[in-house]
């Protein structure tokens, strides 16, 4: 038992690992799309004194940043068809704050988002990625976390938390210790939990259609949901997707390459060894986040993280008890292998089983079926940054070229994967712009 718990935890290891101590490099552009300027400008906002809560794991990460930030916070609870029960956040009333100071102001940026004429704009959903929680939207502060920003300009914002992460660990019938918990990727997110939560949000709102907003993963959940139930896309106003993942694997980067290729070794050594979910320990959140991340040993931290992060670490160094919290969340196996398989076969598949009977018995064929793109009719905004070691420029220009109706493509300069949800500049840089897409396409309440 201790010999196959030791190999299971050096399993896990290798795999933080392999995102820890990469590197970014820079990837050459030669699509024609938009360019996103460097800007410096960030608004002052209403929230004067933001601080960081201390670290504990068991305790609600998001409405502990909310409430630290002094923006209203509510705790909404639904159960999907198969009995997952998910949590979701929410910022409501878009109008909570007065203008104040912006009523002479001439900063465009600061009319955009604290206009003197506070109104409604719409209900907006955002849901994060792999290995994360709605924490993401709110992490990095009232100045640049998307949530915030979305209410300041007059949206009454949700943040999603998926099945296995962090804020979604219960089953009417299941518990998190059997393998039938974790039996899942991407796939049934798409297509039960995503839905689920927008018909949520659909009948507690009133809403006629709802904004989305996904990073990641979470933008690959809409794509399954939309090809498998393309009615959704009338529930829909408009979607923006930042980093997302459909069709991988023309990376340069050596490391999630070789991640990709070991991808069918690891799948088996993780079945043989009955490990279905792959997760931090409390105590090694409570050690890297409230104790390395938070004092003296700040630098030893800053130094794991800068492969990571790039030199966003090197200008949020505040925020990186937080930023670890967040990311130490868990991870169906499942998932994980689903997307290396993506990675190895250059396709936007369901999952192969590596197996003709197993999949003949689930797709009624022996190779998984390709998700169909062509289902996806609502207009969606695609974000790409240029130093994304995930997802190449060739791969975000294929997923523009296949889907049907993308509005904006833009190139963010210097930007990496995990920087859309923890850069200290993505108000000037990816928020704002989100702000003028959504405003351009109003919804009615």
């Amino acid at each position: 038992m201790s010999s196959k718990l030791g190999t299971a935890e050096i399993v896990q290891r290798l795999i933080v690992m392999l995102v820890l101590l990469h590197r970014p490099t820079t990837s050459a552009f030669n699509g024609t799309h938009d360019k996103v300027e460097l800007t410096t400008t960030v608004p002052t906002t209403p929230a004067t004194v933001w601080k960081r809560p201390p670290i504990a794991y068991d305790r609600d990460l998001v409405i502990e940043l909310i409430e630290a930030a002094d923006y209203p916070i509510e705790k909404h609870v639904l159960t999907t068809p198969d009995g997952y029960i998910l949590k979701l956040h929410r910022i409501p009333d878009p109008v909570q704050f007065p203008s104040t100071g912006t009523e002479t102001s001439t900063d465009p940026d600061e009319l955009l988002r604290f206009s003197p004429n506070k109104t409604f704009r719409g209900t907006v959903l955002l849901v994060p990625g792999l290995f994360s929680t709605a924490a993401d939207f709110v992490v990095t502060g009232p100045e640049n976390g998307l949530a915030f920003v979305l209410a300041d300009a007059g949206y009454d914002v949700w943040l999603a938390n998926v099945r296995g992460s962090r804020f979604s660990r219960k089953n009417v019938k299941l518990s998190v210790a059997d393998s039938e918990f974790w039996d899942f990727s991407f796939h049934e997110i798409g297509t039960i939990d995503l839905p689920a939560i927008i018909d949520y949000i659909l009948r507690e709102t009133n809403a006629k259609k709802v904004f989305f907003v996904g990073h990641n993963q979470g933008m690959t959940d809409l794509f399954v949901l939309l090809s498998a139930k393309p009615r959704y896309n009338r529930k829909l106003q408009h979607a923006v997707g930042l980093a997302s993942i459909a069709y991988l694997g023309t990376t340069e980067n050596r490391v999630v390459r070789r991640a990709a290729e070991l991808t069918d070794k690891l799948y088996a050594t993780l079945r043989a060894l009955n490990i279905h979910e792959l997760k931090p320990t409390p105590d090694i959140v409570r050690l890297l986040s409230g104790t390395v991340c938070a004092s003296d040993m700040n630098e030893l931290c800053v130094e794991m993280m800068r492969g990571f992060l790039g030199t966003t670490v090197d200008r949020s160094r505040n925020l990186l008890p937080n930023i670890v919290d967040d990311l130490l969340t868990s991870v169906s196996t499942r998932q994980l292998i689903h997307v290396g398989q993506l990675m190895q076969t250059k396709k936007f598949q369901q999952f192969d089983y590596r197996n003709y009977m197993l999949n003949t018995q689930k797709y009624g064929q022996a190779k998984p079926p390709e998700y169909n793109l062509s289902r996806v009719l609502l207009p969606v905004s695609l974000f790409h940054g240029t130093n994304d070691f995930i997802t190449s420029t060739k791969d975000a220009l294929r997923l523009k070229d296949e889907l049907r109706n993308v509005k904006h493509f833009l190139e963010i300069p210097d930007l990496n994967h995990i920087g859309f949800v923890y850069s200290d500049r993505l108000y000037a840089r990816v928020n704002r712009k989100i702000i003028e897409i959504f405003n351009q396409n109003p919804t009615q309440a």
